[in-house]
């Protein structure tokens, strides 16, 4: 992402990736076009943080259950590590699943504000009904369903643009 422009990903490889790479592939994902989503037109910004926080914990959860399949092979996670760390692990899976849900929102925003153009302009204001995403899509299918929005209308804008 060195040129600060978004590529198009193919949606279905997204998906295999997410599963072949046990999800490490959805932090990876956000931090791979940060730069580029930051560089839209729009007054928000992502910070690079939650997606950090997301890998160390996918890091962190994945050690814990090789650790666990190590010491107690073929017994639940909680009875090797004990149910206090299970339980904060929980929590933290939770929280950290909530954050990356308002990142997608966050995201969702940047792209509505890029799409409908500079602040103002007569165009933003003639298509600002045409510029809505879908909130639902974005909660159910997050960065599968954003991925398909670049594609399909802000990478094409960019090369018009060029």
């Amino acid at each position: 992402m060195s040129d600060g422009a978004l590529k198009q990903r193919n949606v279905l490889v997204m998906i295999v990736l997410t599963i072949v790479t046990l999800g490490f592939y959805y932090p990876l994902w956000f931090l791979r076009r940060r730069r580029a989503l930051n560089a839209l037109d729009s007054p928000r910004k992502l910070p690079a943080w939650p997606f950090v926080l997301l890998l160390a914990f996918l890091i962190t959860e994945f050690l814990a259950g090789f650790v666990a399949g190590v010491i107690a092979p073929g017994r639940r996670l909680d009875d090797a590590i004990g149910s206090g760390p299970a339980l904060a692990l929980l929590i933290a899976r939770l929280a950290i699943g909530l954050l990356i849900l308002i990142q997608c929102f966050r995201i969702k925003d940047i792209l509505e504000d890029h799409l409908a153009g500079p602040e103002g302009s007569q165009g933003a204001m003639m298509l600002s009904t045409q510029i809505q995403l879908s909130g639902l899509m974005t909660f159910l299918f997050t960065i599968f369903y954003l991925q398909h929005v670049m594609n399909r209308d802000v990478i094409p804008m960019q090369h018009a643009a060029t």
